[in-house]
């Protein structure tokens, strides 16, 4: 039969000592902790802050919805036969309103430079919301069905 063999020190055997060991040592594992510190209770200077900082892009989604940027996008591609027979639109001024948020304004400073290589024109815009009425910049860019869509809209410096 097979024995086997025992390692000892001494009068110890080494199998024994290291088995205690391994015991012993996940024993005083569990009973460590780590521990970070998630909040504060000083309530004048919390460490976590929630929020963001608000941006001029921002401004322009809440005031332009998804609704306003299709009806300023149609009326790009009205327009868009004229854009790529290569005539200059930059004193061209188009006037848009949506019936149903009630919010109008005038596209114009169409820059038609960069519609031929990525399919993209800026323009500027004027924006009659509750709000108020502001100036707005932005980019149009052509989708696979070569219609027009607002890709980017901010409030310009007027």
């Amino acid at each position: 039969m097979f024995r086997m063999r025992s390692y000892t020190v001494g009068n110890i055997k080494i199998q024994f000592f290291v088995a205690v060991l391994v015991v012993f040592g996940q024993a005083l594992g569990g009973c460590s902790m780590v521990s970070m510190p998630m909040g504060s209770n000083n309530s004048d200077s919390p460490t976590l802050l929630t929020g963001s900082i608000g941006s001029s892009t921002d401004v322009a989604y809440a005031d332009i919805n998804s609704d306003d940027r299709k009806i300023i996008a149609e009326n790009l591609d009205a327009i868009g036969p004229e854009l790529a027979a290569g005539s200059t639109a930059e004193d061209l001024t188009l006037p848009w309103l949506n019936d149903i948020s009630g919010n109008s304004g005038t596209l114009s400073k169409l820059d038609t430079a960069t519609l031929g290589e990525t399919g993209c024109l800026s323009f500027e815009t004027t924006a009659n919301t509750i709000a108020g009425i502001k100036l707005y910049s932005g980019t149009a860019c052509r989708d696979l069905a070569q219609k027009f869509a607002v890709t980017t809209l901010s409030v310009a410096d007027a």
